[in-house]
């Protein structure tokens, strides 16, 4: 996450103004870059409001579970997604808004789960999507 945020960080010094409405048509490399942490920043809103909702609705030991289960979805998100090579750092950033929307349905759904029929510790802990 931290190592995907300065990527992200990069593209917020670029002048808002001159990209803000180049969204919908990129004219080039850096508009996609904007474009893409605008993009990315909104589902990292959503993945953190579903964790926090879901954490709320959990009993301590099912937090831990939750917990060590989004860490390890963490690090397995950036094993996948982020490569560095040298001095050089790339975030795939297909990679990375697909699996944050998987896991924002992953919580999506243990929400669900947790507010219907109860809270399914074995569940809560995966790392996968599903």
């Amino acid at each position: 996450m931290r190592k995907f945020g300065i990527a992200v960080a990069i593209a917020f010094l670029l002048p808002v103004s001159a990209y803000a409405a180049s969204c919908d048509a990129p004219r080039n490399g850096f508009d996609n870059v904007y474009c893409f942490a605008k993009v990315y920043m909104d589902l990292d809103r959503q993945l953190n409001e579903n964790y926090v909702a879901l954490m709320k609705l959990l009993n301590p030991a099912q937090k831990q579970v939750l917990r060590d289960g989004q860490r390890g979805w963490i690090a397995a998100r950036d094993k996948q997604c982020y490569r560095s090579e040298g001095n050089s750092n790339a975030v795939n950033i297909d990679c990375a808004l697909s699996t944050t929307r998987g896991r924002i349905q992953f919580l999506s759904d243990r929400l669900a789960e947790c507010r219907g029929t109860g809270c399914n510790l074995s569940k809560l802990g995966r790392v996968g999507d599903s």
